[in-house]
């Protein structure tokens, strides 16, 4: 048990990482008031850094089109999503340079066994550019994708390190999915009569829920703690296959019964998100404090260069999936 949860962990860090780092990012373009010091520390490489924006341009490009960098966005300061894309990624990685460095405070290294990994992840990375994708990538080297798949290792260990006091568990019963018909009409009479006939021998429930519910949507997805009120109460009384006793809600009758009592697949994955959404916040919570006191920013000159429809030809779009099934 201990093993698959820890297993589950490692998975997810990657996603809850990013979600932390991107909401920090949002914030500080917002006008947080700043009180740290400005920490003295060396930027990425254009190399390194094109390495990552590179990989998720093209990966981005792949899914929306080209289109999508010239489309607006609001409430920042960029007007069209190429430069808020760049900005974004910009801050991304000055966030791993401020894990990194309270990595170096905390004495979080990569072990041997790690650095393995790193250098064979990389390599394969590597070896899969095109001549397009290094040009595009910043003339990069092997080095310079080490170097950085090194940094967001670093990173990523010390965000586990500042969960790892963290109880992110949520039982099955909290994360709870079923499945329910129901029959919603306004008069009481009528809903008496419906429920006398839904009990009968060999009913079909859907039928006269079809024929006479108000509601066309007559059968719901319930999740557990998503609502308090009587029909989820009711809901998440009734065993598999059981039919409720009419109740009144909002002014109208209902009837339920419920056809699933324990969606499994459904309640797992709830389960995962609801996990990853106590890890992620616990996690901006935990590097807020040290962010604000530690502040990095990078000012080379290469990033108001970047053109996000140079190189058409690059497509390699594999960083962050090929750290994801390293084992890492």
């Amino acid at each position: 048990m201990k093993a698959d949860f820890l297993k589950k962990r490692k998975r997810g860090l990657t996603l809850i990482l990013s979600c932390m780092l991107l909401a920090c990012s949002l914030l500080s373009c917002k006008g947080i008031e700043i009180t740290g010091k400005t920490e003295d520390v060396g930027e990425y490489t254009r190399a390194e850094a094109m390495v990552v924006l590179g990989s998720e341009r093209n990966r981005y490009r792949d899914i929306f089109g080209t289109e999508l960098w010239e489309m607006p966005v609001t409430g920042q300061q960029e007007t069209s999503y190429g430069p808020y894309f760049i900005a974004r990624t910009k801050e991304f990685l000055q966030d791993i340079k401020t894990l990194n460095l309270l990595a170096q405070e905390k004495g979080i290294i990569a072990t041997s066994k790690e650095m393995e990994l790193i250098r064979s992840t990389a390599k394969l990375f590597y070896e899969g550019l095109s001549d397009a994708d290094k040009a595009f990538f910043g003339d990069c080297t092997i080095k310079d994708v080490t170097n950085i798949y090194t940094e967001y290792f670093i990173a990523s260990k010390t965000a586990d390190y500042l969960l790892s006091t963290v109880d992110a568990e949520v039982s099955d019963a909290d994360a709870k999915i079923i499945h329910v018909q129901q029959i919603v009409v306004s008069d009481e009479t009528t809903a008496q009569e419906l429920h006398e006939k839904v009990l009968g021998e060999g009913a079909n429930f859907a039928y006269y829920a079809r024929q006479y519910s108000e509601d066309s949507d007559f059968e719901k997805t319930l999740a557990r703690a998503e609502q308090d009120n009587a029909l989820y109460s009711t809901a998440f009384s009734l065993e598999e296959g059981e039919i409720s006793t009419v109740f009144q809600m909002d002014g109208r009758f209902y009837i339920l019964k419920c056809t699933n009592a324990y969606d499994r697949e459904a309640t797992k994955e709830r389960k995962e998100r609801l996990e990853l959404a106590i890890r992620s916040n616990a996690l901006t919570e935990s590097y807020a404090d040290y962010a604000a006191q530690h502040i990095i920013r990078f000012r080379a000159d290469f990033w108001k260069e970047i053109d996000l429809t140079a190189y058409p030809d690059s497509a390699a779009a594999n960083f962050f999936s090929l750290y994801a099934e390293s084992g890492l």
